[in-house]
């Protein structure tokens, strides 16, 4: 296969079998290098962990669900280093390169997942989001994402980054296949009961106005109740992103402090001084952001309590290009988390989507209560009018 956008890990080709028939028969799998695949090694984009990794002899148990489902593997897909970034960068293995737009950043760390499938390398990309890394590479790149409730998909020989938000998560071009991927893993369907969507203004507030407009027009055509509400929470955005962020650091840390202790040269600046403010977190800070991530959480179950989803944007800026600054890439890293935290979390599910009909590359999302994930599909297409 002619990979001229880096998606794919330069891994040799091995015969990894699937079902000949199921509800996923004819779509190609890309799989982020962070599942186990027999026959395969397991990066994680670094090079140290690549060569410690040998090959693997069984497969992670999600990817070989969707095999068992009918889908087709074609190949292990690029990753942001440890996937820790959500910019799509790799000093180990490059950039994959956006096929939108060649100037932008790809989005990350489900970088090559993302890739693959927007330049129809794949019709459905296995990603993980810890911090929007499918959600964020989504958008960029023009393709649904879902980020499903916590807990809900088997994470079993998969690289873990911070286990209090980690999950697998999937891109697709449309919402046909995205639903069938749903079924496929054993989301349940979604209820026949009558919908709400609730616009947050302040969070509306913190985008482009014009951006802002076009979406709550978009989410106006659907034939459901809408209604406009103040805030979601108690907590201001600034403050959810904090406690998002230090359990975050801390769980990075302990995930990789191993690995950074073996062999630190072998880590990104960028990441290392990451990995190592997670180290220096003091157990006072970790236990105060896990009760404003436990009082958000509540909050969050009483507002999605009576069939109720939340319109988001899922980005809060536009993406910088490939050769930006450092700055801009932190920048643009810490504006999106504000509203990327809010499904960490809650351990809540999300559906990232782009709006038709519409100036420019705009991605909308639903944010539902836990199990609803499916039902996030259906208010997608009303929206979308699919």
């Amino acid at each position: 296969m002619q990979d001229r956008w880096n998606a794919f890990m330069p891994y040799p080709d091995v015969d990894v079998g699937n079902a000949s028939t199921g509800p996923l028969s004819g779509l190609r799998l890309a799989v982020k290098d962070l599942f186990d695949v027999a026959g395969y090694p397991t990066a994680a984009g670094n090079a140290a962990v690549l060569a410690a990794s040998g090959i693997r002899a069984a497969t992670a148990p999600l990817v070989q669900a969707l095999l068992d489902a009918g889908a087709c593997f074609v190949g292990k897909t690029n990753t942001d280093e440890l996937a820790y970034s959500l910019i799509g960068g790799n000093v180990h293995f490059g950039m994959p390169r956006n096929p939108r737009d060649p100037d932008l950043i790809p989005g990350g760390s489900s970088s090559g997942s993302a890739v693959a499938v927007a330049a129809g390398l794949a019709d459905i990309g296995l990603g993980t989001d810890t911090s929007g890394s499918i959600r964020l590479p989504a958008a960029i790149n023009g393709l649904i994402g879902w980020r499903p409730t916590h807990g809900s998909l088997d994470n079993r020989a998969l690289r873990a980054l911070a286990p209090s938000f980690d999950v697998p998560g999937f891109m697709t071009r449309s919402l046909e296949p995205m639903d069938a991927v749903m079924s496929a893993v054993g989301m349940p369907a979604a209820n026949d009961r009558p919908i709400s969507i609730l616009i947050p203004a302040d969070i509306f507030e913190t985008i482009d106005g014009a951006i802002a407009d076009e979406m709550i027009a978009s989410i106006r055509s659907a034939v459901m109740p809408i209604r406009k509400i103040d805030s979601i929470s108690s907590f201001s955005l600034a403050d959810l992103a904090v406690a998002f962020i230090t359990i975050l650091q801390k769980e990075a840390w302990e995930s990789n402090k191993t690995l950074f202790e073996q062999a630190p040269e072998a880590i990104a600046p960028d990441i290392a001084a990451r990995l190592l403010s997670g180290s220096r977190l003091e157990d006072w800070e970790v236990r105060e952001a896990r009760a404003i991530a436990k009082l958000f959480s509540g909050e969050i179950d009483r507002l999605l309590g009576e069939n109720v989803v939340v319109a988001l944007p899922t980005l809060a800026m536009s993406a910088p290009t490939r050769d930006a600054e450092p700055e801009s890439f932190a920048a643009f890293r810490s504006a999106c988390v504000k509203l990327l935290c809010l499904s960490g979390l809650s351990g809540c599910t999300q559906l990232a989507f782009p709006i038709t009909d519409c100036a420019g590359n705009i991605s909308l999302s639903l944010l539902g209560a836990r199990s609803t994930d499916r039902m996030l599909v259906y208010v997608a297409r009303q929206i979308r009018a699919e």
